[in-house]
């Protein structure tokens, strides 16, 4: 019988300046070539055990191990460098993860560590660019990638490499409907040879292909749950329809594109109204962040018009203009100024509790989860008391839960006369929420029917 991959016994974790350790109590052994669901409550730890069964943790992480973490009948913490690079990690943050200027240095990174030639470098990188439909993206700043694009390149730099065992963080969680499905053809050849061990909040994408599931529950008891009584497919109730008010916001023949893609989109048309909520949809690198960032004010050369109430937002006082108007980065810490949690929402601790953090006020942000991160992002725009929110990919590491409380709190801020821009590829979440749903193809934004 094959030695077990990881036996974890007890596993805590007490990161500086927390309070409260992360804790998993009991026993749990992942087998050759299992498929693994890690599920859990977001916060619950399932990211911080990963980095741990990655190696991360505390030599790279700092933080004070509990418990045992043995790899193939060896402490973790006891690896050699070369030994980790043998479990592959994708971050549930992908900008995290990048670390040299363009994509095909960052394709090649990890494989030059490991000491392969440059010719062989050379081969692989041409073939996943072939075979991944990536040729244009080799030579592109990985700083002007967008965040599914991201994704990407971070699971193609570790498959470069051929790690004995896959460790995925929220895989699928900036990937557009083509590219998810694209991420899952790959996903099925790999867990026919390696061991997989997945956290994911997009569960349609994986039900034929987890043998199985690990939860860790409130009482932060690691428990394993039967593959045929999970539930794998999730919808949420709609809001009801109301009948939007004024037009407040209107884009006129917008058209807009980067030095390396003179023309992103063009004739982009629609008016946004009060009360109203309308998403975006589209294939990652359509342009949809950057509509966000034009509508606010955050970039300004562009052809075409941006009117906020009948005035070109280019000739209003962006002091002015930013009273009314927020938007939601696709990057959670691109939001976070202070040292205290409590800091970032004005001293809202009501602002906390609708968001799921209370008892985090006197965190550092930069401690929490991603998806901790995720909800105080959204309560800093809530403490803004806006008139229009631009959100990006709003749903980013949030379980089924919290996408509920969401979508609750987007009504009831709809119903003060709100109006919203979401940008994102949660489906479930847009149809629940939207009046409308436009979609970027070939450059144009055009009406897409709303489902779930």
């Amino acid at each position: 019988m094959n030695n077990p991959v990881y036996n974890i016994n007890n596993y805590s974790l007490l990161y500086p300046l927390n309070d409260q350790p992360i804790l998993l109590k009991g026993e749990l052994e992942i087998r050759e070539k299992d498929t693994l669901l890690l599920s859990g409550n977001s916060g619950s730890g399932k990211t911080s055990l990963l980095y741990t069964l990655k190696g991360l943790i505390p030599e790279t992480i700092w933080g004070k191990l509990g418990g045992t973490i043995y790899f193939r009948n060896r402490n973790i913490i006891d690896l050699s460098p070369l030994e980790k690079a043998q479990i592959g990690l994708l971050f549930q943050n992908p900008a995290c993860q990048m670390v040299n200027r363009t994509v095909r240095q960052e394709l090649a990174f990890g494989l030059e560590n490991l000491g392969i030639s440059p010719s062989d470098i050379w081969q692989k990188i041409t073939y996943l660019a072939e075979e991944f439909a990536i040729i244009n993206l080799l030579d592109r700043d990985v700083t002007r990638l967008s965040g599914g694009e991201m994704q990407k390149i971070a699971l193609l730099s570790i498959m470069a490499m051929e790690p004995e065992v896959y460790l995925f963080d929220e895989p699928t969680a900036f990937l557009d409907p083509d590219s998810a499905r694209h991420f899952i053809a790959v996903f099925q050849r790999i867990v026919q040879q390696k061991t997989v061990i997945v956290v994911e909040h997009n569960l349609n994408y994986l039900q034929d292909y987890i043998n199985r599931i690990i939860q860790i529950n409130e009482q932060h008891e690691i428990k394993e749950l039967d593959t045929k009584l999970f539930s794998w497919h999730q919808s949420f109730p709609a809001l009801p329809a109301v009948s939007p008010g004024e037009s407040i916001l209107k884009v006129r023949n917008l058209k807009f594109g980067y030095t390396d893609n003179p023309i992103l989109f063009q004739g982009v048309d629609f008016e946004l109204r009060e009360g109203e909520i309308v998403g975006i949809v589209g294939a990652n690198g359509s342009g949809k962040t950057t509509l966000l960032k034009i509508l606010a004010g955050n970039i300004r050369k562009y052809i075409g018009n941006v009117l906020y109430k009948n005035t070109d937002i280019r000739l209003l006082k962006p002091k002015i203009y930013f009273q009314d108007i927020s938007l939601l980065f696709q990057d959670p810490a691109n939001h976070f100024l202070f040292s205290r949690v409590i800091q970032e929402v004005s001293g809202r601790s009501d602002l906390l509790r609708i968001s799921g953090l209370t008892g985090f006020g006197e965190r550092n942000p930069f401690t929490l989860s991603e998806g901790e991160k995720r909800r105080l992002s959204l309560a800093i725009q809530w403490a803004g008391n806006r008139q229009i929110y631009l959100l990006d990919e709003p749903t980013f590491g949030q379980d089924y839960a919290s996408r509920l409380a969401l979508i609750d709190l987007v009504g009831r801020l709809r119903q003060q006369g709100c109006s919203f821009i979401i940008a994102g590829h949660d489906y479930a979440f847009l149809a629940a929420v939207c009046t409308r749903i436009l979609e970027f193809k070939q450059g144009t934004l055009q009406p897409r029917e709303i489902r779930q």
